[in-house]
């Protein structure tokens, strides 16, 4: 009897790659002896794939064109999937979080959908080295990539950093991101593998929904995390603390797709500093408890 293999091709932003990687260990639960292998479209998939132990073969960007006949003929019979939940707009469609919604795309129920990213014991001690210069740091990312709708003034921010002197604030993201005055400016001066280490070894973290908000899981990082047009129900993990208006308006992430907020963006603006630094204060003094927070 010949092997399942499962040729899956990754797809969506980072934040939708790293929701689905609780779906390999899943597939190794419910048939060990199963081949997986991972089509990545960009190199920054196959960054968040990389050492996974459930995927047994990841196809580099620079390789598919010449490779992808090879395998699909190699690994035969295969089920091609690709993990594409956004196109369903989940937070209209689904009652259930996105990382059991990619889990339906193979016919899968997740009984654990803790996030997997796996480091390096090099990049650990990387992450550690570098955390440890900045005293007491607490890694920020301010802006995303889906939609500016889930843009907190930057204002506020800077307020944020301002009201905790005592800690030490490291921006992350791309280097045309707004500059948090006050933060360690590293935008652009990480690759996302770096980024990752430094997250790993952070005391908390607080941003946006975006693809660092979602790592935050895979290393149990107690996060507090903004949530405007989408909804922690989809997108939020129960190591972060997510703060959620739920205005009558929202969520509405997929009606208005990439279009500004008609109303001034009233999910994000009515969100405080003080709530923030309250609930970032109480993510750092639980940070080694078992209690959950969720500010609704």
């Amino acid at each position: 009897m010949k092997k399942m293999t499962y040729s899956i091709r990754s797809s969506g932003g980072a934040g939708d790659v790293i929701l689905s990687t609780p779906v390999f260990r899943a597939l190794k639960e419910k048939d060990p002896d199963c081949k997986i292998v991972v089509r990545c479209v960009v190199k920054i998939h196959a960054d968040i794939y990389r050492n996974n132990p459930h995927i047994d073969k990841l196809i580099m960007p620079s390789t598919i064109g010449n490779r992808i006949r090879a395998v699909t003929r190699y690994f035969k019979p295969a089920k091609v999937n690709g993990f594409e939940y956004f196109r369903l707009l989940p937070s209209i469609s689904y009652d259930i979080s996105a990382a059991e919604i990619i889990a339906e795309f193979v016919d899968l129920k997740l009984g654990n959908p803790k996030l997997q990213l796996y480091l390096t014991p090099e990049e650990e001690r990387w992450g550690k080295e570098k955390m440890v210069a900045y005293g007491k740091p607490i890694l920020i990312h301010i802006s995303s990539v889906t939609s500016s709708n889930q843009h907190w003034p930057l204002s506020n921010w800077e307020e944020l950093v301002r009201s905790l002197p005592e800690y030490t604030f490291v921006q992350l993201g791309l280097p045309h991101e707004e500059k948090v005055e006050g933060a360690i400016d590293l935008r652009g001066k990480t690759s996302f593998r770096e980024a990752l280490s430094l997250l790993n070894s952070s005391l908390s973290f607080v941003g946006v929904v975006s693809s660092f908000a979602h790592a935050t899981n895979a290393f149990d990082t107690p996060g507090v995390v903004l949530f405007g047009p989408s909804t922690p129900k989809i997108w939020g993990h129960p190591n972060n603390i997510n703060i959620y208006k739920g205005l009558p308006c929202a969520p509405c992430i997929d009606a208005l797709l990439g279009s500004p907020c008609p109303y001034g963006k009233p999910c994000m603006t009515t969100i405080t500093v003080d709530e923030v630094r309250k609930a970032l204060l109480f993510q750092l003094e639980k940070k080694n408890s078992e209690v959950s927070y969720d500010v609704v």
